[in-house]
């Protein structure tokens, strides 16, 4: 038998909406986005150099992407759901 538990709409919103990145205070996300984007770049960069040309380096930077993007959304959910 199926398990058709809700998970509710306060969980519904905070993962569907929008989550402004903020500049400062207890919530500040944007300081962490840019340290995230830079150890990406640094990383990629490093990986350009070493990778042989191919679908392997070009699935690599996919899933760098992937990672990347997982990692910005784990800290973007942890700021306040906004309206805009």
């Amino acid at each position: 038998m199926e398990d058709n538990t809700s998970i509710g709409r306060e969980e519904i919103e905070n993962r569907f909406g929008f989550h402004k990145a903020t500049i400062e205070g207890p919530n500040a996300t944007t300081a962490v986005h840019r340290d995230i984007r830079r150890l990406f770049v640094e990383l990629a960069v490093q990986l350009d150099a070493l990778l042989p040309h191919g679908r392997g380096k070009a699935y690599a930077f996919t899933m760098l992407q992937t990672a990347a993007m997982w990692m910005h959304f784990s800290v973007a959910e942890q700021a306040p759901v906004v309206d805009e």
